[in-house]
């Protein structure tokens, strides 16, 4: 039976079932930070530090290589720094932080498809993993990107981000699936982006194709690794937020209960959620310069991986940060998908997820439709296990949902 924190995490990287709170808890009172043998490094659980790592390019960098590098897409805006990332953000930001957008036609195809979704549910027992929080953010990221064929690759998707920032371990199995399904999605996208290129719309690709940057526009490499990522990760945050937030309010009837009759708290519900059951558990990053984390000197070009699920309920930052309260962030619930976000669900600072608003509107509009039509569910399987590590959510969410009277 494992027993030391490392022995203990090295086997939490299997993503097997259970409460992980426990270790969280034990992390960060065990000296804030251990050595993981499967991941060959550093990892970091406190608030303070996890939140520097991710803020403090001086001394922490993207991994560009190995086990727990999203470098699988190949290079994006999360290997970026300075100007380069901040204009080339900023192409993204046009399409995922918008105002006009989110508030406009963002929001009004959220709603349509939600209840589009809504509308095919069966009577029945459901799965409301493939039925509702996966084809949600998938079919927004395809519009979007006016990519119609993009819900077809969504097991090519998994692969990919399996084989990325989740393979802390550095299977090499995963590895080569991932990279398989890389060379389908790039076969896939390359003659899309030519399409592009010579008939531009006003979608995210075309003006993915159409960005200069130094005098040049982006290369077919970059674009295809863009793609990569927005695809992959359009779906994620969204998918992984939405069936663990569900999953809590319908285990817990009398939390559905007040949602429906104060709707108010819908955002701050969203945000609980994000911070007690995030959808990215750890982040992976490199030293560039010999520092100290919690007491412990770490060296340039080793690894530290980022517990942000443990950062989220470190008990210096948050009262009670093991239950799930309702209206934690009744006054403060926007800012909590921001640069000045608290939780770190999101990562933080500069490197802030940039579809997070996005995220947030599907959640919110979705967790709407869903208040209005049905007072509940329940689990006819039982209440599903939490799965996956680096990404962690219920595989499944089969209810029996319960229509409004």
């Amino acid at each position: 039976m494992a027993t030391t924190l490392t022995e203990r995490f090295d086997e939490i990287l299997k993503g097997g079932p259970g409460d992980l709170s426990g270790f969280y808890r034990d992390a960060r009172a065990d000296g804030g930070i251990f050595w993981s043998d499967a991941f060959g490094g550093w990892v970091a659980s406190r608030y303070d530090d996890v939140s520097r790592v991710l803020n403090d390019e001086e001394y922490f960098g993207p991994l560009m290589a190995g086990s727990g590098s999203s470098i699988i897409h190949g290079r994006t805006i999360l290997h970026m720094e300075g100007v380069e990332h901040r204009r080339k953000s900023a192409i993204l930001s046009k399409y995922l932080r918008s105002p006009r957008l989110l508030e406009g036609p963002q929001r009004e195809f959220v709603r349509k498809l939600s209840v589009e979704l809504l509308d095919a549910l069966p009577d029945g027992p459901v799965d409301l993993k493939p039925a509702f929080t996966t084809p949600l953010p998938l079919q927004v990221t395809a519009w979007i990107m006016d990519i119609e064929e993009a819900p077809d690759f969504r097991e090519t998707y998994d692969r990919i981000v399996a084989g990325g920032a989740s393979n802390l371990s550095g299977d090499p199995e995963v590895h080569r699936r991932a990279l398989e399904a890389r060379t389908k999605l790039f076969d896939f996208v390359t003659p899309l982006i030519a399409q592009r290129r010579e008939n531009p719309g006003e979608d995210l690709l075309s003006t993915l194709c159409a960005t200069e940057y130094e005098g040049e526009t982006l290369s077919d490499d970059e674009i295809r690794s863009f793609c990569s990522f927005l695809l992959a990760a359009g779906v994620e945050t969204t998918d992984r937020s939405m069936s663990s937030l569900l999953k809590k309010l319908f285990s817990e009837p009398e939390l559905w209960s007040r949602l429906q009759a104060d709707r108010s708290l819908i955002p701050s519900a969203c945000a609980e959620g994000l911070r007690w059951a995030p959808p990215v558990h750890a982040i992976s990053r490199g030293v560039r310069t010999e520092t100290e984390l919690s007491g412990q000197m770490v060296e340039p070009d080793q690894r530290v991986v980022v517990l942000l699920a443990s950062a989220n309920r470190d008990e210096d930052h948050w009262d009670d940060p093991d239950d799930f309260v309702l209206d934690r962030f009744a006054e403060s619930a926007d800012r909590q998908f921001s640069a000045k976000a608290q939780i770190l669900s999101f990562g933080h600072g500069r490197h802030l997820c940039t579809g997070s608003l996005l995220a947030r509107l599907e959640m919110l509009e979705g967790l709407e439709f869903l208040l209005d039509r049905y007072d509940g569910a329940t689990f006819p399987n039982g209440v599903p296990d939490d799965l996956g590590y680096v990404l962690r959510s219920p595989e499944h969410l089969t209810v029996q949902l319960q229509p409004t009277s």
